[in-house]
């Protein structure tokens, strides 16, 4: 029998505070506040937000193996997500310890079991799958190892989809062979939960009602954010186009609970904030409209903005985070998994990894991994990833 969940509201969760917060922290929600916002007196750096990190020079020996993606982490296995926006291929697997190439998972196409690109991705290292939602908003399963295609996991409802991308995020307990989904709750959907977690065949085990979250209009080209950051959990976060920022909610379990939101009052008209959870804060980019030419407007990035969960405080900093571990490195990076990650080519590895060394900004197992790649890396192979878990 299938059970229904509430939603949290905002004012219980206040009142709330004072229970155990885990990873999240000890406060209740948090609601930014532009006018309270202090500037941090230095530049943000990867060691503010993460420990010692890891090298790993990922496979050079196949044509396969180089692609631009976002990278997903498990404890033996990194999978490079496919989004099109980045490059033209399917999510692929590498061993985790050496960088080796494993596998294409699946392939790109309309045909069965094919897809365009990924909207979401989730690896089940313990199921030894990879599942893959497309911007139809449907499940396709693979075999981590093989990248087999195993068959499309029937959703008990239909989320809304718009302009091709993906409404919702999942996550997979291979173990206990459960899927839970949250979905963007529209005003006039036929999708009647906001959240729910259903068997591999389909039927609900729990949903959360979507009238526990009202919407006064329909959104345009709204998008679901999940950083899987938080053991156990689903973060997820709303953006919506325009000055339209939304709450950043965490669905631990059958209990769906806002942790981070924006008081659009004190923004200025079309600035908009997009954010990741971390383990006990929030990393935002605030993004403000400017003229870029006469009467062509566009966002612009101005600052990073970390704020603390447990107090509340938030403070603004530089839009670039340096790579202070590799000598203040500067490279678009990413956080997901746990992980802050940075792609880095060879060729700007051979130049800063060596400073790095010298500087003696690279100590211990880290060094050592970084020496060991820089004794037979060509300016011509693929990208040396660094992996730096976040801090607690």
């Amino acid at each position: 029998m299938k059970s229904v969940k509430f939603f949290l509201a905002a004012t219980a969760v206040l009142l709330a505070a004072s229970c155990g917060r885990g990873e999240l922290g000890e406060g209740g929600l948090v609601t930014f506040d532009y006018s309270q916002m202090t500037e941090g007196q230095d530049t943000l750096v990867f060691s503010d937000l993460a420990a010692e990190p890891e090298f790993i020079a990922l496979d050079s020996d196949t044509l396969d193996a180089f692609t631009a993606a976002k990278v997903l982490i498990t404890e033996n296995y990194l999978v490079k997500d496919a989004q099109a926006i980045l490059s033209k291929a399917p999510v692929r697997v590498f061993d985790r310890h050496t960088g080796r190439f494993i596998c294409n998972v699946g392939h790109l196409g309309r045909g069965p079991g094919e897809y365009l690109n990924s909207s979401q991705t989730f690896v089940d290292e313990d199921g030894g799958r990879v599942w893959i939602m497309d911007a139809a908003d449907r499940i396709k399963t693979y075999d981590l190892t093989s990248g087999k295609y195993l068959g499309t996991v029937p959703l008990a409802y239909k989320p809304m989809d718009e302009f091709g991308a993906g409404s919702a995020s999942f996550m997979v307990d291979g173990r206990a062979g459960t899927l839970t989904v949250m979905a963007v709750p529209y005003e006039e959907d036929a999708c009647p939960a906001i959240a729910w977690c259903q068997d591999l065949s389909g039927k609900i085990l729990w949903e959360i009602p979507e009238a526990g979250r009202q919407r006064t209009r329909t959104p345009s080209n709204t998008l679901v954010g999940t950083s899987f950051n938080i053991d156990g959990a689903l973060d997820v976060s709303f953006e919506s186009s325009g000055n339209w920022p939304d709450t950043l909610y965490v669905l631990e379990g059958d209990v769906l609970r806002p942790v981070f939101t924006v008081n659009t009052r004190s923004l200025k008209s079309g600035s908009s904030l997009k954010s990741t959870l971390l383990p006990g804060k929030v990393l935002s980019v605030l993004t403000e409209m400017q003229e870029y030419m006469p009467r062509i407007i566009i966002g612009v990035p101005v600052a990073n903005v970390l704020t603390d969960l447990k107090s509340g405080k938030s403070v603004s900093y530089p839009t670039e985070i340096l790579n202070d571990f590799l000598g203040g490195y500067q490279g678009d990076n990413s956080i997901q998994c746990g992980y802050l990650v940075q792609s880095i080519p060879a060729e700007e590895f051979l130049e800063a990894a060596p400073e790095a060394l010298e500087q003696g900004t690279l100590t211990g197992s880290a060094a050592r991994q970084v020496r060991a790649i820089l004794s037979s890396l060509q300016p011509t192979d693929n990208d040396v990833l660094m992996l730096a878990r976040l801090k607690k």
